[in-house]
């Protein structure tokens, strides 16, 4: 079984139909009041679920916002829940709460931005939406339960950390990251079902490591030339010179509709020490401008404070977002929220949306779009 669907995930032509079973939560016999609930969603019916998590994303930065995508948000959670009943080790291992809501907080605004795109696009065929450095995947997973399918063709999920989605790959090692909320757990007698075909939208892996070039050659050769329809790239985790990467990406590749990037961690000060030059599109810029000493080890900051940095993170996203390449510009727009350049070839803009807050500031949205432009996106934010 586990052969069989990895031999179709190389073609993108799976069509599965599963049914999942599994025991069904007891309704409670008692009022709950959610608002005191502690960290638990264990022993609550979906309904009870669902209240709970509202009132913990009711205050959240950006929650009045992307009302809309917090509420269609919840409810895509609540049908993971519903979707991994009778498998708790999946899903105590998807649904930790502070980090679906950090994650939700941070892909609102893109998510939003997509779904206007692909509801109103009158494209006859079909988008692919890669989301670069993807993790395990929650920004697509929310999408995919979302976007309408006759619209969206697959999600494909860019990681270093997947294991090779090939029938070589018989099992996961210690370093790959777990696969199993996506093509379920394989078994050799096939008692273990599959959660592939049960996603309105399919999600598929790509194990990538972008800083490679051989690595972008290839992605170029038998993904982006190779693909029917428009290509949406999100890059919402992608650490130091991956945004470089991202970008390039947009650059090169006629095909990818909409470009939609978080800027996160500076580059490494290694880049500054060798001299180097960095090049997207047709802008340059001195390594030296932007990096910076400091790193996550297991969640923990170690460097200099972090709001020393945000003189050097305002100028990277500045520079990110210069090296995407539009063609000459023919207007500029700016408030004191975005900066947006439109050209006879699409739009950019570099949005200031607060959803970091106390202390924060990694608050810089980027987006692209090539013609034909959708409104809805550009125009009440002119």
């Amino acid at each position: 079984m586990f052969m069989l669907i990895l031999l179709l995930l190389s073609s993108f032509n799976a069509v599965w139909s599963f049914t999942l079973f599994g025991p069904s939560i007891p309704k409670s016999s008692t009022t709950l009041n959610v608002a005191a609930l502690p960290d638990l969603n264990y022993g609550l019916t979906d309904d009870e679920f669902r209240s709970w998590l509202l009132e913990e994303v009711k205050d959240v930065p950006g929650r009045q916002t992307y009302d809309a995508v917090y509420q269609e948000s919840v409810e895509a959670i609540v049908k993971w829940r519903i979707r991994y009943r009778g498998n708790p080790a999946v899903w105590k291992r998807i649904f930790k709460k502070d980090r679906v809501i950090k994650e939700l907080i941070e892909s609102a605004p893109i998510i939003e931005n997509v779904k206007r795109l692909v509801e109103e696009s009158e494209s006859t065929e079909k988008f692919t939406i890669m989301d670069l450095c993807s993790g395990k995947g929650y920004m697509s997973m929310l999408l995919a339960e979302m976007l309408p399918s006759e619209k969206v063709e697959r999600f494909l999920l860019v990681d270093k950390a997947w294991a090779i989605a090939s029938k070589e790959t018989k099992e996961l090692k210690p370093h790959h990251m777990n696969w199993d909320h996506i093509y379920g757990k394989p078994s050799e007698d096939g008692s273990e079902k599959t959660y592939f075909g049960t996603w309105p939208v399919p999600l598929y892996t790509s194990k990538q490591d972008l800083k490679q070039s051989c690595n972008q050659r290839q992605m170029k050769k038998h993904f982006f030339d190779k693909t029917d329809g428009n290509i949406i790239i999100l890059a919402v985790h992608l650490c130091g010179t991956l945004s470089l990467k991202a970008v390039e990406m947009f650059n090169t590749n006629e095909n990818v509709k909409m470009f939609a990037l978080k800027p996160c961690c500076l580059p490494p000060m290694i880049h500054a020490q060798r001299d180097d030059i960095f090049k997207i599109g047709k802008h340059e810029f001195d390594a030296k401008e932007v990096c910076s000493n400091g790193s996550f080890n297991k969640k923990e900051w170690n460097g200099p404070p972090r709001w020393h940095l945000q003189p050097k993170f305002d100028l990277w996203a500045d520079h990110l977002f210069k090296g995407i390449d539009m063609g000459e510009s023919e207007s500029k727009q700016e408030n004191s929220s975005r900066i947006l350049f439109s050209t006879e070839n699409g739009v950019k803009a570099k949005d200031e949306i607060s959803i970091q807050i106390d202390g924060g500031f990694q608050n810089t949205y980027i987006f692209a779009e090539r013609v034909p432009l959708t409104s809805s996106i550009w125009d009440e934010n002119e």
